[in-house]
């Protein structure tokens, strides 16, 4: 990978390049590193990279003239180009994964007041590393270099990085060195036992128990496929019981796992997935319909499976969906019944079935 910084302040990368993995990352050649003086890019005699903004304000804005110049010179067919600024997306572990697949990044450091507005139609992506206001974007661009270096091949052990916080959604779990005691302080008697499926277990429910503490909101759309325990110990608690159900097991593969049972404790997904289950209930009411219309039996074949979804719905999916969205519901499958071609002998039964 090779990753190029556009900088007013080029020397700020020394230290950082110069130290610990990411020196290592370039000894070994597995990142080329690049720092570029936005300035040896300017046009003008005393190589000028501000001017004052148009309609008056505060601070200087940094030109479009010398960054466009530098990112024609560095730019090729698989770079893309990052600019550090407030307004852009808010970095996170899964944006670091993805650049690490890149095979080029240039990164444009803001600085001053801001920048001209054009120089965002050079960008492939705008990141922001937070909510608060930097000097420049010098330390951005280093956080996003740091991140996506030790993703690479070779840079760090791969188990590493895949347990690391956020790599999963997920908090890191607590981890410990010698001596087993400390100032009264105990190592968890699990990660002294030697069972490493013990020890796996502990640290998947203290990741989920650490999160839900420090960042629920990482939870909020998060569905882990975990063992029951960590619902019985209280580590998670949702309002609702789970949706259980058996899954289709379709895909031609024996490097998937065959799974007899689901069960959904996201209060939200429930609801997504149970109003799917009517829609394609009605579907298929509506197929049958079509089909056996001009049979002798039609109507009272599909009275039958009109009970059925109605009995599913009022005793089993009202426990999850509002009455509103019910009864709208069986309005749309009572409009389906009446589409389909009635014999005489079969009417009082349905008018019967429609009165219950």
């Amino acid at each position: 990978m090779k990753i190029d910084i556009l900088t007013l302040f080029p020397k700020m990368f020394e230290n950082f390049l110069g130290e610990s993995i990411i020196k290592r990352a370039i000894d070994k050649k597995i990142v080329n590193i690049n720092t570029y003086n936005i300035r040896d890019y300017s046009d003008s005699k005393h190589k000028k990279v501000d001017d004052t903004p148009y309609g008056g304000g505060p601070g200087m804005l940094l030109k479009c003239q010398p960054v466009f110049d530098a990112v024609k010179d560095l730019k090729q067919k698989d770079t893309k180009v990052i600019l550090t600024t407030p307004d852009g997306i808010k970095y996170n572990q899964k944006l670091a994964q993805n650049l690490s697949k890149e095979r080029h990044l240039i990164i444009i450091c803001g600085h001053y007041e801001g920048f001209d507005e054009r120089i965002k139609t050079l960008c492939d992506m705008e990141i922001s590393i937070g909510d608060y206001v930097l000097t420049g974007g010098e330390i951005p661009s280093m956080v996003i270099t740091d991140s996506v270096v030790r993703l690479l091949d070779n840079v760090i052990e791969e188990e590493s990085h895949l347990n690391d916080s956020f790599s999963k959604d997920l908090l890191e779990y607590p981890q410990y060195t010698k001596p087993e005691e400390f100032n009264n302080l105990k190592v968890p008697e699990v990660l002294l036992s030697g069972d490493h499926k013990e020890i796996e277990k502990w640290r998947l429910e203290q990741s989920i128990k650490k999160t839900k503490e420090l960042r629920p909101e990482l939870l909020k759309n998060k569905f882990i496929l975990i063992n029951k325990n960590i619902y019985k110990k209280g580590i998670l608690n949702f309002k609702k019981e789970p949706y259980s159900f058996n899954p289709k097991n379709n895909a031609k593969s024996d490097k998937l796992i065959n799974v007899k049972k689901m069960e959904i404790y996201n209060d939200d997904f429930i609801e997504i997935i149970v109003k799917k289950n009517i829609e394609k209930k009605l579907q298929n009411l509506l197929k049958l319909i079509l089909e056996s219309s001009e049979e002798e039996d039609g109507a009272a074949r599909v009275i039958n499976e009109a009970k059925r979804i109605k009995n599913i719905m009022v005793t089993k999916y009202n426990k999850i969906l509002k009455e509103e969205y019910i009864n709208l519901e069986l309005k749309r499958m009572e409009f389906l019944i009446s589409r389909i071609k009635i014999k005489p002998k079969q009417k009082e039964e349905i008018k019967e079935e429609r009165v219950r």
